[in-house]
């Protein structure tokens, strides 16, 4: 069984086919390097894979759960997958509140104010 499946994932942006039909089986432990040149679609395929885009077609699968598919769609934060991107960059799907909160505890997390008191002092210069 693969630990991570897609199947037929495409996404479009406009006129442009960013990714089309692709299908991957990758294995416990298997690394995997995604190669080509610039605009190719890699960064839109890792991005699909973590859910900060959502696929126009097929289903995408890690560890036998679908994360993505026709009547799925499971969040970038409970999909338990990292990604680091090549720049430093915000969740673009998080408020900014949601973006600060998300390296916080979960109790930390709960309270409001902690958060933006936090948001306030960094704002501050503190």
């Amino acid at each position: 069984m693969s630990d991570v499946r897609l199947r037929g994932v495409s996404k479009s942006f406009g006129p442009v086919h960013a990714v089309q039909d692709v299908d991957l089986d990758l294995g416990r432990g298997e690394l995997v390097a995604v190669l080509g040149p610039s605009g190719c679609g890699k960064t839109t395929l890792l991005r699909l894979i973590a859910g900060f885009e959502r696929p126009d077609a097929g289903s995408i699968a890690v560890g036998g759960r679908e994360l993505a598919g026709p009547e799925t769609f499971v969040l970038p934060e409970s999909r338990r997958i990292g990604i680091v991107f090549q720049d430093y960059a915000l969740f673009p799907h998080l408020s900014v509140e949601a973006n600060v909160a998300f390296g916080l505890s979960r109790r930390e997390r709960r309270k409001r104010q902690r958060i933006l008191a936090r948001m306030e002092r960094r704002k501050a210069g503190r």
